[in-house]
């Protein structure tokens, strides 16, 4: 499974922490950098379930949300539909299939709902790095996208999944987005300033001259599909994250993604859009990494916006060469049109695919999080800040301690509430991990 190709540990010969260089300074003349203490980690889930790759994000009226996926507990019976969480008499294994779950918390993640699930029948409700994701009308009503595999179990060629609050503490029917089958993977979804939601995904419906498509759908508040299907890219890497920011009151789009070429060169690409996310102009490239690789790597670029427009981007490179390979940084200070040279966050020597995300606060302060190995070889969660000069940095911390593994680090931010999670594995097992900080914003 790819949630734990992560667990193939190498040694790790050095371990180093490296500055980003020598314009990114600390002094007396420099901001304060970022304090970020943490409170005892949490976990989401039911752990014997397996939960596994989480994300959160803020409702309008100000509850934290997550969401995730876990073991279903019943072997239900393929196609059938089961109400509620009894226990089926000769249950004799964990089904396969899974859940996606979602619960809210109120005090800043210190208590939590009783956790509600998404899908009303039977799916395999994909995990690991293409995990569901939740947005928010401003009524406050949850909607949800996943992806399960396809008609022939293949997550490769898989399907895009929707559904949204039915009012009365549960969730309507979830149904197909991607028109034609077994295309879809990697949805995530917006809420448009105006109240409608933006959904994207890697579409593999076109295998030629050029793989895999940027799709996009527009729905309303409703529920209703405002568009078809529509291809707004090509040339995807088949399976790393997308991430989006507005601007503009939702007339200029962002998006960001990686890109493969003919040569299997796998660099990231800015997109952006003046008209709503109708069409797009043509790819910005962030960084010429010149990583050539035949597989998909796993692992996708981060965006964040800030109040002065600058927009911020994070992502994985193993480079031309194994000295080069870490978590990267950059900015764009006119709007998309070029970025900055790119900084490195963080080395990594061993031949691992890290992942990472960023989020951007209401002072500026640029909060990065990403995995990467310990002195033990064991796959962990780190974290940085950049302060609004974006030349002060703070020190990495290392924010979790897992016995296994630790991966896939998500954000939520509001205010001087800051919050990750991510996903624990040990050998067949995996829990969520949450935790809180206080931040001076």
């Amino acid at each position: 499974m790819a949630m734990k190709s992560i667990q193939t540990i190498f040694v790790l010969s050095l371990f180093t922490l490296l500055a980003c260089g020598p314009n990114l300074v600390e002094g007396p003349s420099s901001p304060p950098v970022a304090i970020v203490n943490f409170g005892s980690e949490q976990s989401l889930g039911h752990n014997e379930k397996n939960p596994s790759t989480p994300f959160l994000r803020f409702a309008p009226d100000g509850r934290l949300f997550a969401v995730w996926s876990e073991d279903h507990d019943v072997l239900w019976p393929a196609g059938s539909h089961a109400a509620g969480h009894q226990r089926m008499s000769g249950d004799r294994a964990p089904s396969p299939m899974r859940n996606a779950f979602l619960a809210w918390s109120a005090d800043a993640g210190k208590s939590w709902s009783s956790p509600r699930r998404v899908n009303s029948t039977v799916e395999a409700v994909q995990g690991e790095e293409n995990g569901p994701k939740v947005a928010f009308g401003k009524d406050n009503k949850a909607y949800v996208v996943w992806s399960i595999p396809g008609e022939k179990g293949d997550k490769t060629r898989a399907n895009i999944r929707f559904a949204m609050e039915d009012g009365q503490g549960g969730f309507m029917s979830a149904m197909t987005l991607n028109e034609v089958k077994d295309a879809g993977r990697f949805p995530i979804i917006e809420t448009t300033p105006e109240g409608n939601l933006l959904v994207a995904w890697i579409d593999r419906r076109i295998d030629n001259p050029k793989p895999r498509q940027l799709y996009l759908m527009k729905i309303d508040a409703r529920g209703q599909a405002l568009t078809k299907n529509y291809q707004v890219g090509e040339g995807l890497c088949e399976c790393c994250k997308l991430s989006i920011s507005f601007a503009d009151a939702g007339k200029t789009v962002y998006m960001v993604d990686r890109e493969v070429d003919g040569q299997k060169i796998r660099n990231h690409v800015l997109r952006k859009s003046t008209d709503g996310a109708a069409t797009f102009g043509a790819p910005v490239e962030i960084s010429n990494d010149g990583w050539q690789v035949p597989s998909c790597p796993h692992s996708g670029p981060s965006i964040g916006r800030d109040s002065r427009g600058q927009l911020h981007v994070s992502w994985f490179t193993q480079g031309r060469s194994e000295n080069e390979a870490g978590i990267y940084y950059s900015v764009s200070k006119d709007g998309g049109k070029s970025f900055a040279p790119r900084h490195l966050i963080h080395a990594n020597t061993a031949p691992e695919i890290l992942y990472n995300n960023l989020v951007v606060g209401d002072d500026d302060t640029v909060y990065l999080a990403w995995s990467n190995l310990d002195a033990n070889g064991r796959a962990q969660v780190y974290l940085r800040t950049l302060a609004a000069d974006g030349r002060t940095w703070s020190s990495i911390r290392q924010i979790s301690n897992a016995k296994g593994n630790a991966s896939r680090p998500v954000f939520a931010l509001l205010k001087n509430q800051l919050h990750v999670a991510w996903t624990e594995t040990d050998g067949e097992t995996s829990r969520v991990v949450f935790r809180s900080a206080t931040v001076g914003q």
